[in-house]
């Protein structure tokens, strides 16, 4: 009779445990709660520092997609641009883009779409030792485009996916409140087998919007020198996920 007992209270959990999914939020939810928590947020401005390279410092501005970076080692390196396309810089060459720019997209649930992350499954599990939300990708994935959220206040945890330079990833830890948002103060950029870490520091919220920072029109006309790394690491193996 314990026997019986005990089967019937293991198959009653796993019954009562496989729904877990179905209380995941639909789309018009996860949307309206993504637009309720960062919906608000038309710009910022912060500044990116590398632990493992002193004396190098971006500035960089943010709008809605539209960015402006000013690379600081001595001298000054500007570029502007729109997600993955810089329309104006000062160097010869390719211009670095950089990866606080996958952080929180505008219209997220459509953009983490055309990034090739499978929206519509929607998992709740542990990323690292903190309980999280997962999208894209099954607990134990560490492959698939995914991006992975904070349970409470959705603030990306993780953004996973595929470039032609491989496997990408940029993860966000330590964050902090600014202006009643939770920003992340470091990030560490994956690409294949290569790793960079960033330290953040937000100077503002709300307080870029300024069309004439984004405009080619705003940068010097004088050409100038390519900053030194991790300028060439960000330039040649970190890309902005295209559109699928």
């Amino acid at each position: 009779m314990k026997r019986l007992s005990a089967i019937v209270i293991v198959f009653f959990v796993v019954l009562t445990a496989l729904p877990v999914s179905a209380f995941t939020p639909d789309d018009d939810e996860l949307t309206g709660s993504l637009k309720k928590q960062y919906g608000p947020m038309r710009s910022w401005e912060a500044e990116m520092s590398f632990p493992n390279y002193s004396g190098v410092n971006v500035h960089v501005w943010y709008a809605r997609g539209k960015w402006r970076q000013e690379w600081q080692a001595g001298d000054t390196a500007s570029a502007v641009g729109i997600g993955g396309n810089v329309t104006g810089a000062c160097t010869a060459g390719q211009f670095a883009l950089s990866p606080l720019f996958v952080w929180m997209p505008p219209n997220p649930l459509d953009i983490w779409k055309s990034w090739g992350v499978a929206v519509d499954m929607r998992n709740y599990g542990f990323c690292g030792n903190q309980p999280c939300f997962l999208i894209g990708a099954e607990p134990g994935d560490d492959a698939s485009p995914a991006v992975q959220l904070n349970n409470e206040d959705l603030t990306p945890l993780l953004v996973r996916y595929e470039t032609s330079a491989g496997l990408t990833s940029v993860e966000f830890f330590n964050h902090k409140t600014v202006a009643g948002y939770s920003v992340p103060q470091k990030l560490v950029v994956t690409v294949g087998e290569a790793s960079l870490e960033v330290t953040v520091k937000w100077i503002a919220v709300n307080g870029a919007d300024s069309e004439e920072l984004y405009v080619k029109e705003s940068l010097s006309p004088i050409p100038c020198a390519e900053p030194p790394a991790p300028f060439d690491f960000l330039r040649n193996s970190f890309r902005y996920p295209s559109s699928q």
